[in-house]
């Protein structure tokens, strides 16, 4: 009873929250953003149900009141809804409420009532503990950056097809922005100005294409792949006193196809929350901060039905970085480290099998390295590494038992798989080679490897490379 007290009243009272600063211009509407929210999950509902038929649409006051009175468990839907579509779920919640005039840390609350409201009252399946934390904390991650990026998209003094294209994109970047623009008119309202709701710092976008070519020990044959990339680096770290979360922030993304084939292959993004500038000094300067990442990886190294996928998650992370650079002549030189704590990760297992999951959830922590060498604005050489450790404690301890579960009981399982340890790396070398100002040759590298200590089984070691060759376009 008490359980249900509590839920209601935090439903009612974080779509309310709202007094604090804010870095956009728009005028801050909480009733708006509220009402979109509401609106949004309400359409999905009414989709999933009339048109899907799915069961988990069936809600009803009885559905809600059993749901109210639940604690979250571990979901089993697939890697890719978990880790990729609540997070983007939860950047629309976010986004409503940056664009109706709220702040970061505002519209990070608006997105976890409106996962709250989707969990308890419009599923008939228990609440999942995971979505909760991707959609609200990943969907923060993600919101922030895809508002910024509609913003640079957005030219109010725009006409013709030229406005249909910006409006679109940036529609598909923050759909609920769009919605927002179509309820006052903005959409289609020309004027003198941009109409930004933040100010535009400096940034460089770069669009690629090409081919790459994955292998995997001991497979034959290896499997071609054709990638569309995009890099984003938005703000001047260096030049920034973080006033804002999101002041500098850097973007990937990556699609790759084949035949019958097309994915979301990767999705990372790195936020300045905050930062001190620790050196200024004939040319050297070092710049401390606190980061919130976010990264996705489904590389799908499959080449056959044994071989298994290639996850990475950090869904949920936040740690301290420092940052070294040097210039000297026409060359620049930059190093550095990251840290981070993970609430909420995943990685690919070897044994648990359940309706979409063939992934352990865990959290943890990363280390992340990189340095780079840039030479005369023409060749730039750059190493990284990226190294998760995440650990899985409440797993299954009797896996004949999985196989009788009924769907009921598979809902309220609430394991995180299987219980071991996992210690992934990701490291990688790329090439670039600029033609001209807009256009240069790309040679990236790359090996994944993962370690799975598991407590009921062997350990397993799984190794995956790869090589792409593409071009670069300066946007």
């Amino acid at each position: 009873m008490y359980r249900s007290i509590l839920t209601y009243c935090v439903l009612l009272v974080l779509p309310l929250y709202g007094q604090g600063r804010t870095d956009s211009v728009a005028e801050k509407n909480r009733g708006k953003s509220v009402s979109i929210n509401v609106g949004l999950n309400m359409v999905m509902r009414g989709f999933n149900r009339i048109i899907l038929k799915d069961e988990y649409a069936q809600i009803n006051l009885r559905s809600m009141r059993t749901n109210l009175k639940t604690w979250p468990v571990w979901d089993t839907n697939r890697f890719s809804t978990n880790f990729i579509g609540h997070p983007y779920h939860g950047s629309m919640y976010f986004n409503s409420a940056r664009t109706n005039g709220l702040g970061f840390y505002q519209s990070s609350v608006v997105s976890m009532a409106g996962s709250l409201m989707w969990e308890y009252l419009m599923e008939t399946k228990p609440p999942s503990q995971n979505d909760l934390w991707a959609t609200t904390i990943g969907g923060t991650a993600l919101g922030e950056t895809l508002f910024r990026f509609s913003d640079l998209v957005l030219d109010n003094r725009t006409t013709g097809l030229e406005r249909v294209g910006r409006e679109l994109l940036a529609g598909i970047l923050a759909p609920t922005r769009l919605i927002t623009r179509l309820t006052t008119g903005e959409a289609w309202r020309t004027g003198q100005s941009r109409g930004n709701l933040l100010h535009v710092p400096s940034y460089w976008l770069k669009l690629y294409f090409g081919e790459t070519v994955t292998g995997t020990a001991g497979s034959n044959p290896s499997m071609w792949r054709s990638v569309l990339g995009i890099e984003l680096l938005y703000g001047e770290l260096f030049e920034t006193v973080a006033g804002n979360p999101y002041d500098w922030f850097r973007l990937t993304g990556e699609i790759r196809a084949g035949n019958n084939y097309l994915h979301l292959s990767q999705a990372n993004t790195l936020g300045l929350m905050l930062n001190k500038e620790l050196l200024h000094n004939n040319g050297t300067r070092v710049t401390a901060g606190l980061f919130q990442h976010f990264n996705y990886y489904d590389l799908n190294g499959r080449t056959n039905n044994n071989t298994a996928p290639v996850y990475i998650s950090e869904a949920a992370a936040i740690g301290p970085g420092i940052i070294v650079q040097k210039k000297k002549d026409k060359s620049t030189v930059q190093f550095a480290v990251h840290l981070s704590g993970i609430i909420l990760g995943a990685s690919t297992s070897d044994h648990f099998k359940l309706e979409d999951r063939d992934y352990n959830f865990g959290s943890g922590f990363s280390l992340k390295l990189s340095s780079s060498l840039q030479f005369k604005q023409r060749l730039t050489i750059s190493l990284f590494s990226e190294d998760y450790f995440l650990f899985s404690w409440k797993g299954v301890d009797d896996y004949e038992v999985l196989k009788q579960l009924t769907i009921n009981e598979i809902d309220f399982l609430n394991v995180q798989g299987d219980k071991s340890s996992t210690m992934l790396n990701l490291l990688g070398l790329t090439m670039k080679y600029s033609l001209n100002k807009r256009v240069h040759v790309v040679l990236r590298a790359r090996s994944f490897n993962r370690n799975t200590l598991y407590t009921y089984f062997s350990s397993v070691k799984h190794s995956l490379n790869e090589l792409f060759f593409g071009m670069g376009v300066n946007v």
